[in-house]
């Protein structure tokens, strides 16, 4: 079975394009009805269970599948082979980037590309939002708060997405007349811990990766929020322009989104940068999948838990949306690009053509705009 583990999730993260939800509902299809290896009960159960850990939600649901199948070694396995495809892609896209970045078609495409990668993310968070938000005032309360204050007040995304979470625990508790956790304040504690740790450039590159794969639930759109505002804003590693070609990369390739790390990590500390940057942002959730996966039964539809991710879910939907204004600004440069962003949003919500393609072919009429105009 691990052998057949590692070919089929191999297989799904080097062809499966769309970002978590396009490989989860390829998953679906493919281990519930074709080869049923799970059923449609045990897989509802793992999307469930992929909700409680922080990190990549599709990382997460590969990993449930491949620990229901094998155990810890299958679970370990289907997180790497995942992954592997698409850091392997990203480590060759990112070399030559940092040998051809301005070479002038490159530059052409990304002008095309930029706009659409600002529809994908905008379309990601309204379909999450609709998905987990539901018809809950107080969760959309937290949505656009969470949004006022991560574009005009410039709050860390980080620390939004857990004031969301313990001010939801707080909500719902008083709202069912439920009494707090006597160990939130030792979460707190933890959190500042984790937070204030600090030391030379790669080990600072490993503890914020690791920081932001414990922390940041949600799409991995949320966590490449995250990132931008970190190494662009707060740390000044990536230009905002440079964060957005490793964005397109992310896009480009199959895979998880969040493989965007990759580029990060090359960019700033070379190939070494580049692994310690992958294997610390998903590091965090797959500690927390093993040490998980006997207990989830038990904790699933624990009303704290659960209280937690709701508000953790509406404050990243928020981070998914600010994400979005931030990239519009740095990638609408013109009429043009306005043009380009509002027609792949038409595209994306009244086609079903996949993203990859509708990125191909913005990259080329990039091109040509700026060849012929």
């Amino acid at each position: 079975m691990l052998k057949k583990i590692i070919k089929y999730f191999f297989t799904i993260g080097a062809t499966t394009f769309g970002g978590p939800l396009a490989i989860i509902d390829t998953i679906r299809k493919d281990l519930v009805e074709k080869r049923k290896w799970l059923d449609s009960t045990e897989f509802e159960n793992i999307m469930g269970y992929s909700q409680i850990a922080p990190g990549a939600y599709a990382y997460q649901v590969a990993m449930y599948v491949g620990y229901k199948l094998a155990k810890i070694p299958g679970a370990i396995l289907a997180g790497v082979f995942l992954v592997l495809p698409s850091f392997l892609l990203m480590l060759l896209f990112s070399y030559f980037y940092s040998v051809y970045k301005d070479v002038s078609y490159f530059k052409f495409a990304i002008y095309g590309i930029a706009p659409v990668i600002t529809a994908i993310i905008t379309q990601s968070g309204f379909n999450l939002m609709i998905s987990l938000l539901k018809k809950d005032i107080f969760l959309y309360f937290l949505f656009f708060v969470s949004i006022f204050f991560t574009i005009f007040l410039k709050i860390q995304i980080i620390y939004i997405i857990i004031a969301s979470a313990f001010i939801s625990l707080l909500y719902y508790s008083l709202l069912s007349k439920n009494k707090l956790l006597s160990f939130l304040p030792i979460l707190l504690l933890l959190i500042t811990l984790i937070n204030n740790l600090t030391s030379a450039t790669l080990e600072k590159l490993a503890i914020l990766f690791f920081k932001i794969g414990a922390l940041t639930y949600g799409s991995g759109f949320v966590i490449v929020g995250v990132l931008r505002q970190e190494v662009v804003e707060n740390l000044h590693w990536l230009t905002p322009n440079e964060f957005l070609d490793g964005l397109v990369f992310g896009q480009i390739t199959p895979g998880p989104v969040v493989i965007t790390s990759t580029f990060i990590g090359y960019l700033t500390s070379g190939f070494v940068g580049a692994v310690v940057a992958t294997i610390s942002i998903f590091l965090p959730t797959t500690i927390f999948v093993i040490l998980l996966t006997n207990y989830v039964y038990k904790i699933k539809n624990n009303f704290y838990i659960r209280a937690l991710i709701k508000g953790a879910n509406a404050g990243a939907l928020g981070a998914i949306i600010s994400t979005a204004y931030f990239i519009a600004l740095d990638s609408i440069q013109d009429y043009y690009t306005i043009g380009f962003l509002l027609a792949s949003f038409l595209i994306l919500n009244l086609s079903k053509i996949k993203p990859i393609f509708i990125i191909i072919a913005f990259g080329v009429i990039g091109i040509l705009f700026k060849i012929l105009i």
